[in-house]
């Protein structure tokens, strides 16, 4: 149960944050996410696919954390991004992502902020729970992404809520 106790608050996103690390390292695709910290106004964590060559790749992710669950009618977590933060998020040229964490059941679920919207939310899609397999196919994303460019990047973590720009 949030408050508006900041004390309170910080601890739920500081253990949202713990939970993020352990949930996104699973299945060694990825390294020790780095955290920004209050450095970065809107991203909180760079992280890298685990590979064999020198040439770096990453993905940027913004870490939403909550104990106030889901919505009845959609179950979609309960996690809010302002608008100036998805306008920004989807300015950096490299894939960018929300991470919404239930921290009460320990569970992270992803979606892209690639520019598919640029308004914010204020509830988040459950369709992308960081699992073994989502991992999976975010690693291969990402790869994607730097392979092939921008231009031809879709991301497989849409909100089917969000319309398109």
């Amino acid at each position: 149960m949030e408050t508006d106790n900041p004390g309170v608050h910080d601890l739920i996103g500081d253990r949202g944050e713990a939970i993020f690390m352990v949930v996104v390292t699973r299945g060694y695709l990825f390294r020790k996410p780095r955290h920004f910290g209050e450095k970065m106004p809107v991203v909180d964590y760079y992280v890298e696919p685990v590979r064999k060559t020198a040439h770096p790749l990453f993905f940027l992710v913004q870490v939403k954390s909550t104990t106030r669950g889901y919505t009845l009618r959609d179950k979609r977590l309960k996690v809010a991004v302002a608008s100036d933060e998805m306008q920004r998020l989807a300015a950096y040229p490299a894939p960018t992502y929300v991470v919404g964490i239930d921290v009460p059941a320990e569970l992270g679920y992803i979606v892209s902020a690639n520019g598919e919207t640029v308004t914010g939310f204020s509830s988040m899609c459950t369709d992308h729970p960081l699992t073994a397999d989502v991992l999976a196919v975010l690693r291969a994303e990402v790869e994607s992404y730097w392979n092939t460019g921008p231009a031809a990047f879709s991301s497989a973590f849409l909100d089917p809520a969000w319309r398109q720009p």
